[in-house]
C-alpha cells in the first residue's frame, strides 16, 4: 500500500523545512481561476515556502500557497486543496 499524508501534516512539515531552509519535491494541480482552465498536474522540485497573501489583500489567502524554485529563485503558486504529492508521499484530503 503507498504511504499517504494528510494536506495539514503536509503543510505544517512543509513550512517546517522551509523554516530550515531545507528544499523539498512537491506535485499539485495546476488551476488559473481567472480564466478556468488547469494545464494538469505539475511537479516542482527543491523549492520552500514563501509567506503568502495577508488576509487583506486577497480572499484566498488560506488556500494559495507561495513557493520559491530555490535554482531560480522564481515564486510561484498552488492551491492548498489541490496538493497531490509532497516528497514522494501522496496526499490524501483532510475534508
Amino acid at each position: 500500500m503507498a504511504k499517504t499524508i494528510s494536506t495539514l501534516k503536509a503543510i505544517s512539515i512543509m513550512r517546517q523545512l522551509s523554516r530550515d531552509k531545507v528544499p523539498f519535491n512537491i506535485s499539485f494541480c495546476s488551476l488559473n481561476e481567472s480564466d478556468g482552465i488547469s494545464e494538469g498536474l505539475k511537479s516542482e522540485t527543491k523549492v520552500i515556502l514563501m509567506q503568502g497573501y495577508r488576509r487583506n489583500q486577497s480572499e484566498k489567502h488560506e488556500v494559495l500557497i507561495s513557493f520559491l524554485r530555490t535554482e531560480s529563485n522564481e515564486r510561484r503558486q498552488f492551491y492548498l486543496p489541490l496538493l497531490m504529492e509532497f516528497n514522494g508521499i501522496k496526499i490524501k484530503n483532510d475534508r
